[in-house]
């Protein structure tokens, strides 16, 4: 099985930490976006997107991250995908939220206050502060439903964890209000205990 990403990217994060995190057996292949790999007849046959992360397992291919996630954790025996429908529903519930709300509020502030940074371009601050208020808002439906919690569904690790928390691989260059919602940080430091997490935290730049 081959997880095709780019080392730099937080959706790609979270596909190879799960990976790692359950012993699934892929071999890693890292893209170079600078050389537009990811735009390659070869990757498009995989992912027609251009995107990553992606799978290619003999004949299989599945993309969009979340649902990447979802074809990892289902490769072993674990209770990562819930125990119950209601688990089930909420996991998807929360992969959901991440990848219609959470996503495009997350990746405006990592271009406009990381990426532009590092390359010596000014932050667009129209995009950069809406970007922000927005984020606000989803912080404290996030920080609300981890008062009193270490996960987000039921009282251990899921699918929806890894989901979430790889919106955060760039927080601190991004500079995401976290101290503002200490139950949100609280959770995060668990994740990045992983031994997973941290082996595929992404190389730093600028």
């Amino acid at each position: 099985m081959e997880l095709y990403h780019w080392p730099m990217s937080h959706n790609a994060r979270k596909a190879r930490a799960l990976a790692r995190h359950l012993g699934v057996a892929v071999q890693e292949v890292p893209l170079s976006m600078q050389d537009k790999d990811h735009k390659a007849d070869s990757f498009l046959a995989i992912n027609p997107m251009g995107q990553v992360p992606a799978i290619k397992d003999d004949d299989y291919t599945v993309w969009e991250a979340n649902a990447v996630l979802i074809y990892l954790a289902a490769q072993s025996p674990n209770d990562l995908l819930g125990q119950s429908a209601q688990e089930w529903g909420h996991i998807t519930q929360w992969m959901t939220w991440q990848s219609v709300e959470l996503s495009p509020v997350v990746v405006p502030l990592h271009v406009e206050n990381h990426f532009k940074r590092v390359r010596g371009i000014d932050a667009d601050a129209v995009k950069r502060d809406a970007a922000k208020q927005k984020l606000r808002a989803l912080l404290k439906i996030l920080d609300d439903t981890l008062d009193g919690k270490d996960h987000l569904v039921g009282d251990r690790l899921t699918v929806a964890d890894f989901a979430v928390a790889g919106d955060f691989t760039h927080a601190r260059n991004a500079h995401f209000p976290l101290s503002e919602y200490p139950n949100v940080a609280r959770w995060l430091k668990g994740i990045e205990t992983l031994p997973a997490w941290a082996d595929t935290t992404p190389p730093q730049i600028g």
